[in-house]
């Protein structure tokens, strides 16, 4: 593949993807398994700072990111690669889940304040993560609305 005939939109979005399959892979999907691993990697809270419920709802997140959110990006990315009409529609629903994340975990982080048994402080890298993917999400989706059909053409 001829990288002159890819929009710099599609290196972008392809590198966005890859990241964040990597990234919900070893965080998310990892935390099914060993969710203690995913702590000392610095990507999931301790239950000292969540609490037990904390811990199961970080770990439904996952389910749910393993099982819906990993298939539209590796879709999205594949389909992009092999200029497949398809792929927009992937990338639209995972453009859409990574608008929908950092959202519902910004309030996941916001609203137990004060609850017993969450004692977790949000650093401000949380908030850096959650705009970037909120900005990207945007992005993209706008992208794909307007100029999309530059991603698969030949």
């Amino acid at each position: 593949m001829e990288s002159s005939s890819r929009p710099a939109a599609f290196w972008v979005i392809a590198a966005f993807l890859v990241f964040t399959i990597a990234f919900m892979l070893v965080g998310q999907t990892c935390a099914l398994f060993d969710y203690e691993f995913t702590v000392r990697l610095g990507l999931q809270e301790s239950r000292d700072l969540i609490g037990e419920y904390g811990v199961q709802v970080n770990r439904a997140f996952g389910l749910s990111d393993t099982l819906v959110y990993l298939p539209a990006l590796v879709a999205a990315l594949v389909g992009l690669v092999r200029r497949r009409p398809w792929a927009l529609t992937a990338l639209a629903v995972a453009a859409g889940v990574s608008l929908y994340w950092p959202v519902c975990c910004a309030g996941l982080v916001t609203f137990p304040r004060g609850v017993p048994g969450f004692q977790f402080v949000v650093h401000p890298a949380y908030w850096v993560i959650f705009a970037l993917y909120v900005l990207f999400a945007l992005w993209i989706l706008w992208y794909v609305i307007t100029r999309g059909e530059k991603l698969v053409s030949r």
